[in-house]
């Protein structure tokens, strides 16, 4: 699970990554299978950004499978608190 991460003033994300690690003979693959978390909100509007928002950005890690990914249009501070969680999910993953 990846730290919470502050949406400036309109809430919180809270990211957790699944990994997935198979070994065939010496070669090792690890891919992102799933990527969940939840998300508090301070108003109705950060709820529906949100809410629109976290599956995109959701998407766009499991398809580039790294935390390279970019902010949504009018979310910036959702996309922002996403990738910071995101990195420290990520970290965990890794270790």
């Amino acid at each position: 699970n990846g730290a919470p991460a502050t949406a400036n003033q309109w809430g919180t994300v809270t990211i957790n990554v699944t990994l997935k690690t198979t070994t065939s003979g010496n070669k090792t693959t690890r891919k992102f299978t799933d990527l969940g978390g939840s998300y508090s909100y301070h108003t109705s509007r950060s709820q529906y950004i949100m809410s629109q928002a976290l599956p995109m950005l959701r998407q766009e890690f499991l398809t580039a499978q790294n935390g390279n990914i970019q902010n949504i249009s009018g979310a910036t501070y959702t996309s922002q608190a996403f990738t910071q969680s995101l990195q420290s999910a990520l970290l965990k993953a890794h270790a």
